[in-house]
């Protein structure tokens, strides 16, 4: 009596694996936030970030990264990012290049641009997504 019952229990919990399996594969199930079907751009759930955040005035440059999602947190392919001083006097009178590495974004919604400077200073930098400005800046500094 015990094993039939051991063997009932065990047969029930397989059909329900099986059954749960099936369910979550009949769907389509997203793991990573690339951008199959873009979304709306939302400029709040965007982000940039620099890396490193300072560097030498003798050439070297920091990168900026720019993610441009949906209200899901995807990122949307396709748009034309641009990056700015958020006081555009400092950094035209520090001599700031501002580089566009990928300047369109891809299927994760990054753009990326890099940022030198033949002066020493701290520079606030903002991004805009198809002339949209994220309000998250980031400040850079070059010594």
């Amino acid at each position: 009596m015990k094993k039939w019952f051991t063997f009932f229990v065990l047969g029930v919990f397989l059909i329900g694996v099986v059954y749960a399996m099936m369910t979550l594969s009949s769907g389509r199930t997203t793991f990573f936030g690339k951008a199959e079907q873009g979304g709306i751009f939302n400029s709040t759930n965007s982000y940039v970030f620099a890396s490193p955040l300072s560097a030498s005035v003798d050439g070297e440059s920091v990168r900026l990264t720019i993610f441009a999602l949906d209200n899901h947190g995807k990122g949307i392919p396709n748009k034309s990012v641009t990056i700015d001083c958020k006081t555009p006097v400092n950094c035209q009178s520090s001599g700031v290049k501002v580089s566009g590495v990928q300047t369109q974004t891809d299927t994760l919604g990054r753009a990326m641009y890099d940022i030198s400077s033949s002066v020493a200073g701290k520079f606030e930098m903002q991004a805009s997504v198809d002339g949209t400005p994220i309000p998250q800046t980031v400040t850079v500094s070059f010594q």
